[in-house]
């Protein structure tokens, strides 16, 4: 599933509390299931380790001065990755079938990834269409990536990393932010409900002993959680990862 329908499992777990009124209490329920994925990460390893973010929409890069000179030319994007502390595993785009293209199923190319210190090397070139035999670079720097070319309508772009992801409340998320996938399940959906009714408690309701019990759910539900992880362990994004191309490793932050 995605962000955004992650937090509708969530709410569907939440039952009369996901329609609370008050001022500023649905964003502070969107605010605690981000709190509660963040928790949850920092106790299930296997939540770290297999993270994903999804790109189809990325801004021209910010590269003055050298931006000054024939800019139009430029065939660099910028992208917002601010997750510190994180490995980069891979970087997958995909480009799926459309009646332009007259593909019948997906192409997956393996861009290289480069040091940011190169990132300039980025403008040289003249790469203008991805191909498999160029199939593109990207430099990642403290908190925003470079990729080129550009990607096209028909293209995704992912990034699959290991590390905490602290993700946006879904009442700000951008449109990628919400498309973006998830591995959680509905396990974790359950135990983010438990954790967002025992905070609504504590903080709308002052009801010290309801946050108690549901707490309690939430320690439980994490345990399982993570005894589940530790026997099952998450494969579908390490298959592609290991069986893929580009196979590399960069430290970000």
């Amino acid at each position: 599933m995605n962000w955004q329908e992650f937090n509708d499992v969530v709410r569907v777990y939440l039952i009369v509390d996901s329609q609370r009124k008050g001022k500023g209490v649905q964003d502070y329920i969107d605010q605690m299931i981000v709190a509660s994925v963040v928790d949850l990460q920092r106790y299930v390893p296997a939540l770290r380790q297999n993270q994903i973010k999804a790109y189809s929409n990325l801004v021209s890069a910010d590269i003055n001065p050298l931006g000054e000179v024939n800019a139009e030319d430029i065939d660099v994007e910028e992208g917002v990755f601010n997750t510190a502390k994180t490995r980069v595993r891979q970087v997958v785009i995909r480009r799926t079938p459309t009646e332009e293209n007259k593909q019948q199923i997906s192409k997956y190319y393996y861009p290289s990834m480069i040091p940011w210190d190169a990132r300039f090397q980025l403008i040289d070139g003249g790469i203008t269409e991805r191909t498999t035999t160029r199939q593109g670079r990207v430099a990642f720097g403290p908190d925003v990536f470079w990729s080129a070319p550009k990607l096209r309508d028909d293209e995704t772009l992912y990034i699959y990393y290991e590390g905490e992801t602290h993700h946006t409340p879904i009442y700000r998320a951008t449109m990628d932010e919400k498309n973006s996938p998830v591995i959680y399940d509905e396990m974790v959906a359950k135990a983010s409900a438990d954790y967002v009714k025992a905070h609504l408690a504590q903080k709308v309701d002052n009801d010290l002993k309801q946050f108690q019990v549901y707490m309690q759910l939430y320690t439980k539900g994490r345990a399982q959680i993570f005894l589940n992880e530790k026997e099952y362990k998450t494969s579908s994004v390490n298959d592609i990862i290991n069986n893929g191309l580009g196979i590399g490793g960069l430290v970000v932050g």
